[in-house]
């Protein structure tokens, strides 16, 4: 017999069953008649006829249950319990003086109900079962008089009738899951009022453990260990730290009173009340009974509440997305929701596939003399039975929904019970699908790793390495285990990824995982490797020492992923794109890691861990061909858009970095050619600060093979597998320009592909049916005119090229108005076209690559040039002169005086032109021959030497020859007759009067040869030099302008004349060239860098990192150096810089008198850094962004300071208001990112702004440990076009190549907002704009004769 039922067994157990059944009868009837009645008084009134009765019922509960009899004992017993609860008139006063004494009888009597019997598994035994546990569950709840012995005897009637139900062999019945639900809620009541003993809890454990092969007892353990970790946590880490969202029925099972340290010890010891679930295999290996085949349901069941538990203490949330689902048949079933989404602030994002297999990187190639020349790469092909895809255009893309950030609860639906319990337990047909659902980043205030390996470690080890060690059984091998295992391993996974910065883990962990690692690598078991990958995004930017050991291993798994097209293997587990993503990934962080470790040696893993002696060893530099390869062959393989993206950003980063690395070191000149037109005013800044940004070298190398084959690849793609794509489009032709300015040594054909390329692209997208054409469209082919700008601005050879030209002008011709002349066969003149563009943007885009053609090709002079001419005062707008050409140019002339004094004036003009490319001027000087060093005035007037007094009025016969001799000899020709004779009817008389006029003054000249004296005569002297030479009207009529046609009467017609004046007395005319000279011809942006280092929260203290050398680390004054050159602002001289940037750390270029300034052709960025100093100038600018209007400040400031400084110092407003605001912060430790005081920074907490959180994007630059630099972005892919490439969030990348991509990056991100943005035209249509207005307003309104006179009159 049973020990609980020691003393229990009633006395009529001895007479016959008829006996004991009859009198059972007889005396539970009359009983449970008065239980009803409120009225009614119990028969029974001493404490004899109580313990006389109860034996009758004791003997009644195991009577069988054909008959009333025992459910008429259960409600008797339960009726007389609720006496801990309320008294009635029913309930005998014996009881209702002592309840706990009969009530702990009642429990052990109440026991023999579950006993086994026979009909065990009759709706009436269930009810009754059912019955008793809501009773005890009642008084656990209601009763505030129950004391500990109570507590106890409550306690062990629980554990009892559970491990009388759920021990084995007993198989479990219905009432499994209500009686674990009723134990577990009781205990917890106990542990808030009643902490059950020592000896108790041991028994618990044993017990407990007896019963875990059942799938309720995993289920509600998991629930009861969620709901008192979601009360633990705020306890622990406070309110700031992210809730443990949980069901709400969950929740409530821990009573609301329990708090403290009492909270804690319940919470650890229900949490090994379950042990290690790795002993479940134990028995299950050795076993073959049927029900061994639940085991690895909860197996898988119990590790991923373990996981869950860990998530909530390292602070991560998943997002809410629907779980995946089984059908009938097992196959696993996925909305769309749950393959289709973009990956806006997670680490999980891009999917490609296809592929055209070829010669060495997988796609055709034309051989040339330069590409057998070049090294073969040996990229991967694809695996077996991955077919290339053929391409599929679609007409349209659907964009896909952003990923939800917000947290989701693992709530699941169950039929309303009125007993607080769920079972949602049900045993896979094979291995359920892993959650590849986004998770959101660590919480800063998160437990350190050793303590969750501490707490969790031992489980999640030993469920990881199952297949190893003594329980390698040919059961334990197959792949039942493998979901659970696949659990534990994910959750190390996360744990060591969530590593903070200056966090030193135990090396014993650290062996462990990386054995983990390498097991589940070599294993190659689908759901192992699967989790493994889909946990290990962070896993190489996270500074674990000792994990680049583990490259061989992911390189080896990565390529079976990435291009393999289909994934059987993989099919039912996880999506294949979230797989592919989760590759990407890891491959983003793998990818600098050849180049930056160089030779330094690693020893392939595998062999060390299975103790080889001869373990192979090779450099990390080794593996840089394969790392390549498999890149270039996940590119083919992809089709994902933003898989895609992600591994476009990849081969930017990679190229230019290859490139870099083998590029030789800079060239102290500082003259020598540079992308920025400040360049050389770099030297200084350079030299305190140490690195910088080099151009990449001009020779062969395997930066120049992969230049090759990712430009063929990209621009083949783009105009025939992407083109359908805008997203993939948009990033393609941001990389296109990116690696237009790595200048690596390829044939000028290969760039001439290029630029082909990008032109047919451009055709195909202009060319589509106008239901087609919208404004995404319009946006994609503006980016591949600005990408085209990048080429021909970075390659202006290619302009020499006839073909080149002819084509890039065709394209021009098409985006200006609509089609081209050169149709096939067919040419259309101008005059007979259309203006029929595809948009005004696609115009205006159009007209700015044909500035740029004729910037680059030597026609126009440079946009950067600026001269001093252009400072505007009161005397040089006296003595200059303004005109309007074409109505699009202000022409402006100016005769500037003499250097010196005894300078001889000469024809000279300052020509001064604002157009909508921007502004230049020229010194003009007019000779009549060729400059060669003699005097101006000699060149112009020559003298003649002076005659002797003899020889003046002497003259000599000089026979003039008109004619040759013989002349009528010489044959005539009809030339002859292209003069008329003069021998004409008509003409005779003026003939004989200019006879008789020569006879007459033969005849005066004859004269004085007839006198006998001579007459003096004067010598002939050239005039004296002219001083007004009205070089204006020579300009303008050597131009072909003073014409009648080109000046007209404004009166007269409504066209405008090609040349016209301008009224530059009128008021307001100065300021309004002001305005013009201050918007730039070039797309202009700015960004801010701060520095953070660790722990701090103020905005203060950021700002003042920079102000000395000491609070900043070497690195940060590099990266500064990388982004730009140091200009000097606010009338700063450059001489300064020097002594200001001795002990500075970066914070002399906050804006006040220097700033950085990275500018090329087409972009000019302005990088300030804000200091201490400059925290009030923040406030003064947020001021003044909120005024739209420019005061007059402003323009007495713009009369003193060059334009330049100008916009220099608006940038920092114009920051202010623009929709976007660039941050770029350098954090020393990551975590301290969710710390960053934003809000603080850009001061919206004096006054909101329409412009939210949402359109400030954030760079994160955190270094680590290897040389590397890890990146976070906030607010990327927040758009429907897609991800901002080349940074993505996850993204690794060396000092190489950092500041390149930086500026790339901010670039982009300004472009991408303008082409969002309705209010945000091109600088060229911005300067365009104003100066009609210019003329609009200050054009001379007079007549021709006076416009003439005016010119005579300079």
């Amino acid at each position: 017999m049973d020990q609980f039922l020691k003393g229990q067994v009633s006395v009529l157990s001895s007479f016959p069953p008829s006996v004991g059944r009859d009198i059972a009868v007889a005396v539970v009837k009359p009983l449970a008649a008065g239980l009803g009645n409120p009225s009614t008084r119990s028969l029974l009134r001493t404490d004899r006829q109580v313990k006389w009765t109860m034996e009758v019922l004791c003997y009644g509960l195991t009577l069988p249950l054909d008959r009333d009899t025992v459910k008429l004992c259960v409600d008797i017993y339960t009726d007389w319990m609720m006496a801990l609860v309320s008294q009635k008139s029913s309930t005998p006063p014996p009881i209702s003086r002592d309840p706990n004494l009969y009530v702990q009888r009642i429990l052990r009597h109440l026991y023999i109900l579950f006993l086994p019997r026979s009909g065990q598994v009759s709706p009436v035994y269930l009810s009754l079962c059912q019955q008793v546990l809501s009773s005890a569950q009642s008084l656990a709840r209601e009763s505030s008089v129950m004391s500990n012995e109570t507590w106890q005897a409550l306690l062990h009637f629980l554990l009892r009738i559970n491990h009388t139900l759920l021990a084995p062999p007993t198989p479990a019945g219905g009432l499994s899951d209500l009686s674990v639900a009723v134990l577990l809620e009781v205990w917890l009541l106990a542990c808030s009022r009643c902490f059950p003993c020592r000896s108790l809890w041991q028994t618990f454990r044993q017990m407990f453990s007896s019963w875990r092969h059942q799938p309720a007892v995993v289920e509600q353990w998991s629930r009861v260990a969620a709901g008192l970790t979601s009360r633990l946590i705020p306890q622990m880490f406070g309110p700031s730290f992210p809730p443990f969202q949980v069901p709400d029925e969950d929740a409530s099972l821990v009573p609301p009173d329990m708090e403290g340290e009492r909270l804690s010890h319940t919470w650890f010891k229900f949490l090994h009340l379950f042990s290690n679930p790795v002993d479940l295999i134990g028995p299950a290996a050795g076993s073959s009974l049927d029900e061994d085949v639940q085991l690895p349901g909860i197996f898988f069941r119990a590790m991923r509440s373990v996981s869950v538990l860990v998530d909530a203490f390292l602070g991560t949330k998943l997002s809410t997305e629907p779980e995946p689902t089984q059908n009938q048949l097992g196959v696993i079933e996925r909305t769309s929701e749950q393959t289709e989404h973009l990956l806006p602030n997670t680490e999980l994002g891009a999917r490609s596939q296809s592929r055209d297999r070829l010669p060495s990187l997988g796609f055709s190639v034309i051989r040339s003399p330069f590409r057998d020349r070049l090294p073969s790469y040996g990229f991967s092909r694809p695996r077996s039975g991955s077919a290339p895809p053929t391409p599929v255009n679609f007409p349209t893309t659907p964009e896909a929904p952003p990923i939800k950030s917000s947290s989701s609860s693992c709530k699941q639906q169950t039929p309303s019970s009125p007993h607080h319990w769920k079972s949602s337990f049900c045993p896979p047909s094979s291995c359920p699908p892993l959650s590849s659902t986004p998770r959101c980043p660590a919480h800063p205030l998160r437990c350190n790793v050793d303590s969750l390996l501490h707490l969790f470690g031992s489980w999640l080890f030993e469920a990881a390495l199952i297949t190893s060690g003594k329980q390698a059984d040919v059961t334990v091998m197959s792949d039942r285990w493998a979901a659970g295992r696949a659990e534990a391993c994910g959750t190390l996974c996360r744990i060591f990824t969530c590593k903070k910065t200056a966090e030193n883990i135990q090396s014993i962990y650290l062996s462990r995982f990386y054995l983990v690692l390498l097991r589940s690598l070599q294993d190659a078991c689908p759901p192992v490797l699967v989790s493994v990958l889909l946990n290990s995004t962070r896993l190489f930017c996270c500074d674990l020492r000792g994990v680049n050991l583990l490259l061989p291993s992911f390189v080896s798994v990565l390529e079976t992923v990435l291009l393999d097209r289909d994934l059987i293997r993989f099919k039912g587990l996880v999506s294949p794109v979230d797989l592919r993503r989760s590759s990407i990934f890891i491959l983003l962080s793998l990818m600098p890691l050849p180049v930056q470790l160089g030779p330094a040696q690693i020893q392939n893993s595998v062999d060390l861990m299975m103790g080889c002696e001869d373990a192979t060893a090779g450099d990390f530099l080794s593996y840089k061909p394969r790392l390549c390869s498999l890149l270039i062959g996940a590119l083919q393989t992809e089709t994902d858009s933003s898989n895609i993206q992600l591994l476009l950003a990849t081969i930017l980063n990679v190229v230019h970095d290859m490139a870099a690395a083998e590029a030789p070191p800079p060239s102290p000149d500082p003259g020598q050619s540079r992308r920025s037109d400040h360049r050389n005013q770099e030297v200084q800044f350079r030299a305190t600060s140490g690195t910088s940004r080099t151009r990449t070298p001009t020779t062969q190398s395997e930066a120049a093979v992969l230049w090759v084959h990712v430009v063929r690849l990209l621009t083949q793609r783009l105009t025939s597998q992407w083109r359908n794509d805008p997203a993939v489009c948009l990033s393609a032709l941001e990389v296109l320009g990116g690696l237009a300015k790595v200048e690596v040594q390829v044939e000028v054909s290969e760039r001439r592909r290029a630029v082909g390329s990008v032109c047919t692209y451009i055709v195909f997208q202009c060319g589509r049916p106008p239901p087609l054409h919208s404004r995404d469209l319009h946006s994609i082919i503006v980016a591949a005119f600005c990408c085209l700008n990048t080429w021909l601005t970075q390659n202006p050879v290619l302009l020499h090229q006839q073909e080149c030209l002819l084509e890039v002008l065709e394209i021009v011709e098409l985006g200006i108005s609509g089609s081209r002349s050169r149709q096939d066969q067919k040419v259309v003149w101008k005059d007979d076209k259309d203006l029929n563009p595809a948009s005004l943007r696609v115009k205006e885009a159009a007209e700015a690559t044909l500035s740029c053609i004729m910037q680059a090709s030597g026609a126009g002079p440079d946009a950067s040039f600026r001269d001093n001419a252009l400072v505007l005062d009161d005397s040089s707008l006296k003595r200059s002169r303004y005109f309007v050409l074409e109505g699009s140019v202000i022409l402006a002339t100016m005769e500037p005086t003499p250097d010196r004094p005894d300078q001889e004036p000469s024809p000279s003009l300052l020509v001064i032109l604002r157009g909508p490319s921007g502004h230049h001027s020229w010194t003009l000087q007019l000779h009549l021959l060729p400059k060669d060093g003699r005097d101006v005035q000699a060149a112009v007037v020559p003298r003649q030497p002076r005659l002797s007094d003899e020889d003046a009025g002497q003259r000599r016969s000089i026979n003039h020859q008109l004619v040759l001799e013989h002349m009528e000899r010489v044959p005539s020709v009809g030339a002859d007759q292209s003069i008329p004779p003069l021998i004409r009817t008509e003409d005779q008389q003026q003939l004989d009067h200019l006879r008789v006029t020569l006879k007459t003054q033969q005849e005066i000249e004859a004269q004085p040869r007839l006198s006998s004296h001579s007459v003096a005569m004067a010598t002939c002297r050239p005039p004296s030099p002219v001083s007004c030479f009205q070089v204006t009207r020579l300009f303008l009529s050597h131009l072909g302008l003073l014409t009648p046609e080109s000046v007209k009467d404004p009166g007269v017609s409504s066209m405008q004349p090609a040349l016209l004046s301008l009224d530059s007395s009128l008021p307001g005319f100065s300021d309004s060239l002001r305005r013009l000279d201050q918007l730039p011809s070039r797309n202009s942006d700015c960004a801010f860098v701060f520095y953070m280092r660790a722990g701090q929260k103020t905005p203060r203290e950021i700002l003042g990192n920079v102000d000395k050398k000491t609070s900043i680390s070497g690195p940060f004054l590099d990266f500064l150096s990388s982004l730009g050159c140091p200009e000097e602002v606010g009338g700063a001289s450059r001489s300064e810089l020097g002594a200001v940037l001795g002990d500075s750390g970066g914070g002399v270029f906050d804006g006040r008198r220097f700033v950085l300034k990275f500018a090329d052709a087409l972009t000019e960025i302005t990088f300030i850094v804000p200091s201490s100093h400059t925290y009030t100038d923040w406030l003064k600018c947020y001021d003044e962004a909120e005024h739209t209007a420019a005061s007059s400040s402003n323009q007495k400031r713009a009369e003193i300071r060059p334009s330049e400084d100008i916009r220099s110092c608006q940038s920092v407003s114009s920051f202010f208001r623009s929709d976007s605001k660039l941050l770029i912060v350098w954090v020393e430790r990551f975590e301290d990112i969710e710390k960053f005081p934003l809000t603080d920074l850009l001061l919206e907490t004096r006054a909101q702004t329409e412009t939210g959180s949402s359109n400030i994007q954030l760079i994160f630059i955190h270094p680590l440990k290897t040389g590397l630099f890890r990146i976070c972005f906030h607010g990327n892919a927040s758009t429907k076009l897609g991800l901002v490439v080349p940074l993505v969030n996850g993204m690794v990348t060396s000092r190489r190549s950092l500041g390149f991509l930086l500026t790339e990056m901010v670039s982009n991100c300004s472009r991408r907002c303008r082409l969002d943005s309705d209010s945000a035209p091109p600088p060229h249509v911005r300067r365009k704009h104003l100066i009609n207005d210019i003329v609009l307003c200050y054009k001379s309104r007079c007549s021709e004769p006076a416009f003439y006179t005016a010119l005579f009159q300079l």
